[in-house]
Formats: C-alpha cells, sequence, structure tokens
C-alpha cells in the first residue's frame, strides 16, 4: 500500500488533482512549443527537440516525463505546423498524449510579427491498479483492472515577437475534460492559462543576458511562476539559472554546435517539503535546428 499511497500524495501535491494534466518543464525557455500553439513556425526554420525529466529523484512513483516536438514554417513562412509527443508518469497513472499544433503569422512591422495559433490534442489516461503495491489484495477500495480512457482537447495561444524580445498567452486546453479528477472527485479538469515573455540584451561582445518568466494560473492549483536568466557566451555555450515559486532553485547549462544541435541539462534543487525525501530533479535535452539561408529569426537559438 505504501507505494500507492506515495503515488497519490505526489499527485496532490503536483498540483490539487488526482491526475495533473500539465507537465512542468525547467527547459521551458526552450521548449516554448509545449506551453504556446502560437509558437508554431516561429523559428523561421524545421525544428526538433526531445526532453526527458526525471522529477523528485529518489522517491518512489515521481513524475517521469518524456517529450519531443517538431515544428516548421511553410507557405512563405506565413504559417507553421508542428506535432508534439508526451509521456508523463505518475506512480500507476501513465498520460500519453499526440498534439498537432498550426500558426499563422502576421508581420507587424520590419522585425515584429504576431502568430496566432490553435491545437488538437488526444490524450489516454491508464491507471495500472494492477502494479499498485497494496497490503490488502482484496480491498474492495482498489479496482481489481488497470482503468483506460481516451479524450480529445484543443487549445489556443498568440505569440508576439520584436527584434529582441517575446510575449505569448495561451491556453493549450481548453474543454474541460473527463480525463482528470479534482480532489472530491468529480470528473473535471480546470483550463490553465500561460503567460511567457523574455527578452536578450547584449552585455559584452561575447555575452548576451536572457531573462525570461513563464506564470501559469489554474483555479484548481496554486500559481506557478518560474524566473530565468540565462547567459550566452559567444552564441554558442549558456549557464543560467531559474526560480519556481515556493518549489526550487534550477541551475542550467547547455552547447549549441555550429551544425544547429544543442544539449542541454538542468538540475532543480527542492526548497519545499519534498527536499527531504528527495535528491532533486534534472532534465536533459537535444534539439536541432535545420539551418537556412532565408532564416530571418533574430535569435535563433531561443525566440
Amino acid at each position: 500500500m505504501r507505494k500507492l499511497i506515495q503515488s497519490l500524495v505526489l499527485l496532490f501535491l503536483a498540483g490539487g488533482a488526482l491526475a495533473q494534466s500539465d507537465v512542468q518543464y525547467t527547459h521551458f525557455t526552450f521548449n516554448k512549443l509545449a506551453y504556446n500553439p502560437g509558437y508554431t513556425g516561429a523559428k523561421g526554420a524545421f525544428d526538433a527537440l526531445a526532453l526527458y525529466r526525471n522529477q523528485w529523484s529518489g522517491i518512489d512513483g515521481a513524475p517521469r516525463t518524456i517529450h519531443v516536438n517538431a515544428h516548421t514554417p511553410f507557405a512563405g513562412k506565413r504559417n507553421g505546423m508542428g506535432i508534439m509527443l508526451t509521456s508523463d508518469e505518475i506512480g500507476i497513472v501513465n498520460t500519453n498524449a499526440a498534439e498537432m499544433s498550426y500558426a499563422y503569422r502576421i508581420k507587424l512591422g520590419e522585425s515584429s510579427t504576431l502568430s496566432l495559433g490553435m491545437s488538437g490534442r488526444f490524450e489516454q489516461l491508464r491507471i495500472k491498479w494492477s502494479e499498485a503495491d497494496a497490503i490488502d489484495p482484496d480491498d474492495p477500495e482498489i479496482p481489481q483492472g488497470d482503468v483506460t480512457e481516451f479524450h480529445a482537447n484543443f487549445g489556443t495561444g498568440a505569440y508576439f515577437r520584436g527584434k529582441n524580445y517575446y510575449f505569448g498567452l495561451s491556453m493549450p486546453r481548453l474543454l474541460k475534460s473527463g480525463l482528470y479528477l479534482d480532489r472530491s472527485g468529480k470528473r473535471d479538469n480546470p483550463r490553465t492559462t500561460y503567460v511567457m515573455g523574455g527578452f536578450s540584451t547584449v552585455l559584452t561582445s561575447n555575452i548576451d543576458l536572457m531573462p525570461s518568466v513563464l506564470l501559469s494560473y489554474n483555479p484548481a492549483a496554486p500559481v506557478d511562476l518560474d524566473v530565468n536568466a540565462t547567459f550566452l557566451f559567444k552564441k554558442i555555450f549558456w549557464v543560467g539559472g531559474s526560480y519556481r515559486l515556493g518549489d526550487s532553485f534550477d541551475a542550467l547549462s547547455g552547447i549549441e554546435f555550429g551544425n544547429g544541435m544543442r544539449l542541454g541539462v538542468a538540475v532543480d534543487i527542492t526548497q519545499s517539503e519534498l527536499k527531504k525525501p528527495t535528491n532533486g530533479s534534472w532534465e536533459i535535452m537535444m534539439g536541432y535546428t535545420f539551418k537556412c539561408k532565408s532564416c530571418e529569426v533574430s535569435h535563433l537559438r531561443f525566440f
């Protein structure tokens, strides 16, 4: 029963829901598509990313997430299309999602664009009751078989990019899907709204400073706020730090190679009540941006 109890406690702590629908990423600056369909095609070239997150390492049943996405502009770069695949596991609960996104870009000036995006999402939730480590296997409160459910959802978002700054507003899941349960057991999924923003400024000829923020609001959970500051050295190597409100201090580092490949790693130092049983969280990221002669995007690696 210990494993089951730990799993349920983690689910409540993850955001006040019996099955948390929103996954958090310390690499949010590099993974905007996961939060905002309006970002689709915004890099001006075909871009792909793969990310693995191990949250609250050392706790049995803690969240594990695999996420991959790819997106590209097309039709004169006025349009963008993308795809995302996510697998998130918390204890005996596994959520898989496949998502397609589209964005239309409106040029507002010499170096400013507004992108309006939408997405369609297919979700699968599976609760593996057969793997519950129960003291009493015949406990009538524990279902005897696995439970699997399927649901569809839709999202929308807007993304504005200037020469050296950006701003985004999105709601990736508009429908109150029956895929998730609140604390009272009611089938409901309150919508999460995301606000993101950031800019780039030159400190020296070899160093750029790139601050960014990500705010998320869900009526069923505390407000989440991630604040990041990243230093980019010679447009190749970066080192940064983040603070996640009430949760952790994070360190990030990575490198982008001349062929467009980038590698990154992040470590979260937990500051919440979970800091005693856990060793923290960590992520690894690998991405690739296909270079092209007509790419007009400033700060291609980040914006």
